[in-house]
């Protein structure tokens, strides 16, 4: 299920949380990550440590967005949700 990505996976500190992303620093670039709701809860900014995230790269015309999750099996829950005709990466998430 796994296909070959370009963003496979971020490890890196947590700079910034909004209310459905993070930023993380990975060597001094920030990436943001559309993450869920219950993964958000556990970052804490204030308190760094290092985080692991798969992720997933969104392509379209105007934009790219990144999607992260804690395991490799959300990841492929959400490759598959994604697969089902009108589902889009933001309402899979």
């Amino acid at each position: 299920m796994y296909d070959e990505a370009m963003i496979g996976q971020l490890t890196g500190i947590p700079i910034y949380k909004g209310d459905r992303f993070a930023i993380i620093d990975v060597h001094g670039v920030g990436y943001q990550a559309f993450l869920t709701a219950d993964h958000l809860v556990k970052i804490r900014p204030d308190q760094p440590e290092t985080l692991k995230i798969w992720t997933y790269l969104a392509v379209r015309e105007d934009a790219l967005d990144l999607y992260g999750f804690e395991t490799r099996i959300e990841l492929d829950y959400f490759q598959l949700l994604i697969s089902i005709s009108g589902v889009g990466p933001k309402s899979a998430l």
